[in-house]
């Protein structure tokens, strides 16, 4: 009865290896595709008055948006869907946006790819990019 409770045991232990292994490997690609995207300046005297959809996402973190335009001005910005572990939503960054006029602006402490996620997402609903993956 021990070696069967045993062997279940380095069974449970084995699998459990591999799940964190392959977790990390996923996290490893997610920092790195996050990190690879440029975040540019949008010229908003380009843009016509209205409400612009985005979206990112990757692995943990997902964002769905919507951004309001009026005279050439990021007037508003809400989130719509957002996935990201509790306590790093990055919410901060959307003032950070409105008050900079651009994407490109310090991230949340803490929640460095939250604040990547919303940025990229704001991002692209400006230049009307859908969600990559």
């Amino acid at each position: 009865m021990k070696k069967k409770n045993f062997t279940i045991l380095g069974i449970i232990i084995i699998i459990l290896i591999i799940i964190v292994v392959i977790f990390r490997f996923r996290y490893i690609k997610m920092v790195s595709f996050i990190d690879s995207i440029e975040i540019v300046d949008i010229d908003l005297n380009e843009l016509k008055n209205g409400i612009y959809y985005g979206e990112f996402g990757d692995f943990l973190i997902d964002v769905s948006l919507q951004v309001t335009v009026k005279d050439s001005v990021i007037s508003e910005i809400k989130i719509l869907e957002q996935s990201s572990p509790p306590g790093y939503e990055a919410k901060e960054i959307l003032d950070r946006i409105i008050k900079s006029q651009n994407t490109e602006v310090d991230v949340v402490t803490g929640a460095t790819f939250s604040s990547k996620c919303i940025m990229i997402a704001v991002q692209n609903a400006l230049r009307g990019i859908n969600k990559q993956n």
